[in-house]
């Protein structure tokens, strides 16, 4: 049996004609794990109504959350770009905001959970 011809490793990559792998952007990675926090939360109120045939009220704060801090951490990638000169802008200004949107998701956070202790009476 004759033995496999031994190749130089660059030459494999040039006749290679798979591109290498490329991650996505830190942007769309933001937006996508607010994606999967939606999904989770979906799956969790749709389960809630299967086993109790009631839809859960009061719950304003916690369906906001993956929205404000997508936000804001998409405001502090934004600031982190803009220090390195990456992005045009104020990076005292992106960094106020991004603080900003996370208190505000902090404090949707905090309000959601006491609602739903609330509707579910605890």
């Amino acid at each position: 049996m004759a033995e496999p011809e031994e190749r130089n490793p660059e030459e494999i990559g040039a006749a290679d004609p798979t591109p290498s792998y490329v991650p996505a952007p830190v942007s769309r990675r933001i937006w996508a794990w607010m994606g999967v926090g939606y999904a989770f939360l979906a799956m969790v109120l749709i389960t809630y109504w299967i086993a109790t045939s009631t839809f859960l009220s009061g719950i304003t704060g916690i369906m906001l959350f993956p929205l404000l801090a997508a936000l804001c951490a998409q405001g502090i990638h934004n600031f982190l770009l803009c220090r390195r000169g990456e992005r045009p802008g104020n990076p005292a200004l992106l960094l106020v905001t991004a603080l900003l949107m996370g208190a505000v998701a902090l404090g949707a956070l905090i309000l959601g959970v006491i609602q739903l202790l609330g509707a579910l009476g605890g």
